[in-house]
């Protein structure tokens, strides 16, 4: 695979080869993800008969090498070998058999079942390290030719703009090929990649992890602070108002005429933001420090966002799926239609008022001080 690799004027990065990469300062692991996410342009995922050595998430070094390219948007070439695709449909009809003959892991038969069951990737079948020579030299040639197709388009259009030369990936494809509700598809996956983007911001939501600043607060000042705050939630929700119904249809443009994909993108960033904010009210509460006879309050009001996290998240997914089915339509010659709503809604929060009450009547009451900090 080297030499071929090599003649071919490419430069193969290989963990066998003394000219691998290595951060002395992580573990193999991390390493080879490194290198997948620093260097890989094109990623050649070969699978035999072993699994390989695990990582601590018990998936081998090889498949979370895979995830690591799926993830970065590289192109992905898979070849498995034919012994193990002729053998998967009999494992997973008796999965407690003994298949040790054919692969050293039960968990080969997993991953290769999982690449299939996703439709994500092509699989090529090998026998020889010839079929994937051959193979691999006419799919790189068809890549050429994209990229050439992908140059020539750019030439023709005067260019990015600034604002979409950074784009990679799937978006730079959109923006430059531009086909059949480009615009829609380019909007719903800005959307995806955001909230990707924001997954360690979404568990720490789920978890209730809260990192910032702890801030003490006496019952007075929280009492003052908590107009201002919910206020933003109100303003959140008028700010997604205003992007879906007024910027994202001037970024889409009317019917029959390209649209702008630089709106486009303003409107999915400034969505995402709003997402990233409603993830942000939870934890941001649970930083402060108060008295005690704060908690329930505090509780109240720190689910005010609730809602808004995995309804946006619902509308992501309706998208998407409701773009699939369009532009499914549409290759078959029928008129494509897809739904864009967002709704939001507020938790109940018919508890706020009593807890307010009974806050209020402890101080009149003289059990508490509303200037004593915690």
């Amino acid at each position: 695979m080297k030499q071929f690799i090599e003649g071919l004027g490419l430069d193969p990065v290989l963990s066998e080869h003394a000219n691998f990469p290595v951060n002395p300062d992580v573990g193999t692991v991390d390493n080879c993800l490194e290198v997948v996410e620093a260097k890989a342009d094109i990623f050649v995922l070969i699978v035999g008969g072993r699994y390989g050595s695990s990582a601590d998430t018990d998936r081998s070094v090889t498949n979370l090498e895979f995830l690591k390219a799926r993830a970065k948007g590289v192109p992905i070439y898979v070849f498995i070998t034919r012994s193990i695709l002729d053998i998967l449909p009999v494992w997973l009809q008796n999965q407690t058999g003994d298949f040790s003959s054919v692969s050293d892991s039960p968990k080969l038969f997993q991953f290769v079942a999982d690449i299939r069951n996703t439709g994500e990737n092509w699989v090529f079948p090998f026998d020889t390290a010839q079929d994937i020579f051959d193979t691999l030299r006419s799919q790189l040639a068809y890549l050429f030719m994209d990229a050439l197709e992908l140059r020539t388009r750019m030439r023709l259009s005067g260019g990015l703009s600034p604002c979409l030369r950074d784009l990679r990936g799937s978006l730079l494809r959109l923006v430059v090929e531009r086909p059949k509700g480009w615009e829609y598809l380019l909007f719903s996956s800005a959307l995806d990649e955001a909230l990707t983007d924001l997954a360690d911001l979404r568990r720490d939501w789920r978890y209730g992890v809260a990192t910032g600043e702890s801030v003490a607060m006496t019952i007075n000042q929280f009492v003052h602070w908590m107009p201002t705050k919910t206020s933003e939630v109100l303003r959140m929700m008028a700010n997604m108002n205003i992007i879906i119904k007024s910027a994202l249809p001037v970024g889409f443009g009317p019917p029959g005429v390209s649209g702008d994909p630089e709106g486009i993108l303003y409107a999915a960033d400034r969505l995402a933001g709003i997402y990233r904010r409603a993830l942000e009210w939870k934890p941001e509460f649970l930083c402060l420090v108060l008295p005690a006879e704060l908690e329930q309050l505090r509780s109240i009001v720190s689910r005010f966002c609730d809602n808004i996290v995995p309804e946006f998240e619902e509308f992501s997914r309706k998208l998407s799926g409701s773009l699939a089915t369009a532009i499914s339509d549409m290759r078959l010659g029928k008129q494509g239609t897809a739904s864009l709503t967002l709704t939001v809604t507020m938790p109940d929060h018919c508890d706020l008022q009593p807890e307010f009450d009974r806050i209020t009547r402890l101080i009149k009451a003289g059990v508490v001080d509303p200037d004593k900090r915690p």
